[in-house]
């Protein structure tokens, strides 16, 4: 990339110094800078903020491009999901996909919000650990582990396939015990969804 950026800098310089006519020059510059700046944005996803009550525990999925899902919601530019208390939200939004810029915040009864950190199951020193991390964090804190992990259900032929982003709410110690991509509980959790 860098080289990349090294020789549109010396096609720049070069243009300038050539004699050619200004629209000529704009237009072997403004090119490959727009092209730069068009892929730059579309390397961005749309930002999204997670809504989840405030005593949920475990994995939460976002199963997507669902006809029956909840509504888009927006709050300015961010995407709003606003998760059950099964922790399975199907939404009408198609996956988001490109550099990710999300958070997370716990609904309180009272409908206020708690921010909620996001940690990495990599902070955390365990037997396997050959560079251990000399300022781990507490196992005992709360937060979102393992943001922006997209997956697919398996599917037969007469199985919807669902498309999913998935994360983990709850303590390092706890959460380390979970199963973390149950595709068979999206499965069931749509079905209670078709009953209600």
């Amino acid at each position: 990339m860098l080289f990349g950026f090294g020789l549109m800098g010396v096609g720049i310089i070069l243009s300038l110094l050539s004699k050619k006519n200004w629209k000529y020059q704009a237009l072997v510059i403004g090119l490959p800078i727009g092209f730069v700046v068009f892929a730059f944005i579309n390397a961005i996803a749309i930002p999204e903020r997670f809504l989840i009550p405030e005593d949920f525990r475990g994995v939460v999925y976002v199963v997507f491009d669902q006809k029956d899902g909840k509504e888009k919601e927006y709050e300015g530019f961010r995407r709003i999901y606003r998760i059950p208390n099964n922790g399975v939200l199907f939404t009408k939004f198609s996956e988001n996909q490109g550099l990710l810029n999300q958070d997370f915040y716990f609904i309180k009864n009272d409908g206020s919000r708690e921010k909620i950190d996001v940690l990495d199951v990599r902070d955390f020193n365990e037997n396997h650990t050959t560079n251990l991390n000399p300022s781990e964090p507490s196992r005992d804190r709360l937060a979102v582990f393992n943001p922006g992990t997209m997956g697919q259900t398996t599917t037969s032929k007469n199985e919807k396939q669902y498309i999913f982003t998935a994360f983990t709410v709850g303590k390092y110690r706890d959460i380390v015990h979970l199963n973390y991509l149950d595709e068979e509980y999206i499965k069931t959790a749509k079905i209670e969804q078709n009953k209600e």
